[in-house]
Formats: C-alpha cells, sequence, structure tokens
C-alpha cells in the first residue's frame, strides 16, 4: 500500500550535503544509503498516510507560515550507529536548532498532526543497515540554516517532494507557537 509521510526539515547547504555525503561513503556497504539530495534534519513529522493528503499538506503550508525563527547555525561533530541505522549528530544541543524543531512540533499538535510517541533528536540519517551500535566523533560539518522546509515524502519510492520554503528570520507577527 502506498504510503505518504509529511515532515518540515532542515537541509545542509550544498557544500555541507557535499561533505556529509563524503562522511557516508567512507562507511562502506549498507541495505540503502540516503541520497545528497535527501539529506535532512527532521523537525517535525506526521503518520503515515495511505492516501494524498490533500488537506493536511494545506494546514502544514499554513503552519509553517506562520512560525518566526532566526537563522540555526547547525554544526554536526558525531557518527552513531544503531542496530539499523547509521547518523550524523551534534554533539551538544543547538538551542535554536531545538527551539525552532518546539515550535513547528507546537504547529503539528495544535493541528493534531504530530506523530504519536515523535521525539525530536537532531540527525541525519546517513544510511540504513544491520549490524553493532557505535558512535565515533568527526570533524564538525556546519552550515547556517537560513530556511526549512516542508517535505512529502513517500517512504518505498526514496522520493522526496518539497511542498513550501520558509526563510528564518524573525519576523514580526509571526506566530512562536
Amino acid at each position: 500500500m502506498p504510503r505518504n509521510r509529511l515532515f518540515f526539515a532542515l537541509r545542509p547547504s550544498p557544500l555541507a550535503r557535499n561533505l556529509i555525503g563524503v562522511q557516508r561513503d567512507q562507511l562502506g556497504l549498507a541495505e540503502s544509503m540516503v541520497e545528497n539530495d535527501r539529506l535532512h534534519i527532521t523537525l517535525g513529522i506526521t503518520e503515515d498516510f495511505p492516501r494524498q493528503p490533500y488537506a493536511e499538506m494545506k494546514r502544514l503550508i499554513e503552519i509553517g507560515a506562520q512560525v518566526s525563527a532566526a537563522p540555526v547555525p547547525v554544526a554536526l561533530d558525531r557518527i552513531s550507529g544503531g542496530n539499523e541505522t547509521i547518523a550524523l549528530r551534534p554533539s551538544r544541543k543547538i538551542d535554536a536548532l531545538a527551539e525552532l524543531g518546539r515550535k513547528l512540533q507546537a504547529g503539528l499538535a495544535g493541528a493534531g498532526l504530530l506523530r504519536g510517541g515523535w521525539e525530536f533528536h537532531p540527525h541525519v540519517t546517513l544510511l540504513y543497515r544491520k549490524g553493532r551500535p557505535f558512535t565515533r566523533t568527526i570533524p564538525p560539518i556546519g552550515w547556517d540554516a537560513t530556511d526549512f522546509v516542508l517535505i512529502h515524502s513517500m517512504p518505498g519510492e526514496h522520493r522526496h517532494v518539497e511542498l513550501g520554503r520558509w526563510p528564518l528570520i524573525e519576523r514580526q507577527g509571526g506566530f512562536g507557537f
């Protein structure tokens, strides 16, 4: 059955995306790699829908347009592997990132669209594989996130469609959720 998923995300700058891809490629074989054009940090996510979620897309576009937040400095410096994935993470909390995530999750929750049980732990998934957990540090890969996006993902098809993009600037009259 087709699945449709919606999520707000930060996308790495082109340089950061390429540097992240180099780190991913050095990890070796995987069941499935996340291609450079799909690398992102999820800020808030919905449940999966079996149909095209048009009404939900419209509502999330409205939510994205209301968020006011400053640009976010991102620095990822730790590769961690779980039993099924390997991700790039920050070793320290990034306050501006946590605040942006909080605002978007509040908007999703207020609309009844936040995925049940989902918690924000900033990371960029690099690949999927079966293996032992590990953690190691790397030289930081960073960028200044100056916008965030709404993505329509079709799991299984490995497709992401950008539905909206909003600048990260303090907007007078913007909602902080």
